[in-house]
Parts: C-alpha cells; structure tokens; sequence
C-alpha cells in the first residue's frame, strides 16, 4: 500500500538476490538529494507497513536498511507484469472480467485497512 506523496521522491529497481536465496526482486531506494525528514519518515513508515503484511496480493517486504550514504531502502517481492489497467485494456477484458480481476485487489486492500494502513493518494 504505498503512499502515493513518495512516487516522486522514490526509485524502485528490479534486482537480483544471490544470497540467502536466488530471486528477482524490487528494490525500493529515496531518490538521491529528496531525502528530507519528512520524506524519510513516510518512507519508513511504508516499509513498516508492508512488513506487517501478510496476504497473497501484497508483495512481502524481504530486507531493509540503508545505503552507505544513509539512505533507507527495502527489499521486497518482485511482481512481473503490466499495471493492471494495461493489462486489462491489451487482453480487451469485459467489464465483468475486469471486475473479476479486481476483487482480490479489493481484497488486499481490505487486509490492509484491517491493519490500520490507508492508502493515500
């Protein structure tokens, strides 16, 4: 459930991890110089979040910390694909289909506000 005020401020990078096992995964790292307190703390408590998630539809978080020049990241599932209205729209989906696609989206979502997380916009 990531905060939409940190799109701007955030990378996320697909990455391979070596140890202690071999996956694709995402890393979501602060953009260099966007690093203020406020950033910081919507950041990590982000990270929180979706470290206390536990549902299918919600890529679980693997790792945290922070860079070397101090810059907080974690490590999370790597989900391929389109975004879902890009899928939908290329797979030419009914709108019964559509709907049928969403409601685990709404399931997630419904997890996640059961653990107190908002979603912002």
């Amino acid at each position: 459930m990531a905060d939409e005020r940190l799109r701007d401020v955030l990378r996320v990078y697909e990455a391979g991890q070596d140890q202690p096992l071999r996956r694709r995964v995402a890393l979501k790292v602060i953009k260099p110089g966007m690093d203020t307190r406020e950033v910081v703390s919507r950041f990590e408590s982000e990270r929180q979040a979706l470290a206390l998630m536990s549902h299918p539809n919600i890529a679980r978080v693997f790792d945290a910390g922070a860079s070397e020049d101090g810059r907080p990241y974690f490590v999370m599932e790597y989900v391929p694909g389109l975004p879902i209205t890009d899928y939908c729209d290329r797979q030419r989906l009914s709108t019964s289909d559509r709907l049928a696609l969403f409601l685990p989206v709404c399931r997630a979502v419904q997890h996640a506000h059961q653990k107190g997380i908002i979603h912002f916009r």
